[in-house]
């Protein structure tokens, strides 16, 4: 119940952000048609895109409460985290494209309204800071975090804006603006990086990055004398915070009902140690063999 209590919470705070986002959208439309402002215009697509995106947050923070079925026996936990992969990889496309664009404008300057550009960065700090600060009790989420940075792109963004807006205003040097732009750019692409690579890690289901495999064969293997080794052990993730294990245990031969208190205690013991919460454990005798090994005979 903790669990889907906690993923309402994430799905209000991304409808929220979701309205915020959308509703400034249309405003800067409005706002750039009537000043005659390509870059308002442009701004506004850049922000429907944000709310697309921040809309696929929310179905994928849906579709993985479904429950599991035949099929997709572990459920749809890593929906949200391929949809952050998806965000991350589509902002960092759009950041080279708007860098690759701020690099032609510095070989050719355009003129820009600065009025217009302080008053809609202005409103666009507001917006965008008040939907960052919303999703920002949720940053523990990949798929928040993704969504974070689309904001946050936006938000600094603004703030390139306001002060381009402000040096244009008393120099008539236009060409800031394109130059405050490639340096966020730079800013967000490597927070997308990050948020990329975490998304890859858990997708081809990499042993997670803050447990050492080492340490947790170590931990099993020297938990018991019973346990005589360990093979085929496999920690990945399933989705957000939620980690298994699978691992073959070589024992000495006996009947199952004595390894029981064992298996138990191991389990509760990798739960505390290492805060994985799904744990599959297979016993195997001294004279026996699994896998390939059975095949083979």
């Amino acid at each position: 119940m903790a669990v889907h209590e906690h993923s309402r919470r994430q799905g209000r705070s991304l409808l929220l952000s979701i309205l915020l986002n959308l509703g400034f959208a249309l405003l800067e439309l409005f706002a750039g048609l009537f000043a005659n402002s390509l870059v308002l215009v442009a701004g506004a697509l850049h922000d429907a895109g944000d709310a697309v995106a921040l809309v696929l947050s929310w179905l994928g923070l849906r579709l993985s409460l479904l429950p599991p079925n035949r099929r997709r026996t572990f459920g749809y936990r890593k929906v949200r985290i391929l949809v952050a992969f998806v965000n991350a990889l589509a902002l960092a496309v759009f950041t080279v494209l708007v860098v690759r664009a701020a690099i032609g404008r510095i070989v050719t300057p355009e003129p820009v309204k600065s009025p217009v550009l302080i008053l809609a960065a202005l409103v666009g700090i507001g917006v965008n800071g008040a939907a960052v600060l919303i999703l920002r009790q949720e940053r523990h989420s990949l798929n928040i975090r993704a969504a974070m940075w689309h904001l946050l792109d936006d938000l600094l963004g603004f703030v390139a804006v306001l002060l381009g807006g402000i040096v244009i205003r008393l120099t008539g040097w236009t060409v800031i603006d394109p130059v405050l732009s490639i340096a966020v750019g730079i800013m967000v692409l490597y927070g997308t990086w990050r948020v990329f690579r975490e998304a890859t890690s858990i997708l081809i289901d990499s042993t997670p990055r803050d447990l050492n495999y080492e340490e947790v064969r170590r931990f099993i293997t020297s938990f018991s004398p019973a346990i005589r080794d360990l093979h085929d052990l496999h920690i990945w993730t399933l989705g957000e915070g939620e980690r298994a294990l699978m691992a073959h245990l070589v024992v000495a031969d006996g009947t199952v009902s004595s390894f029981q208190p064992l298996l138990a205690q191991l389990d509760c013991a990798l739960r505390d140690r290492f805060n994985i919460q799904h744990i599959t454990l297979e016993l195997e005798c001294d004279a026996c063999k699994s896998g390939a090994g059975v095949c083979l005979n």
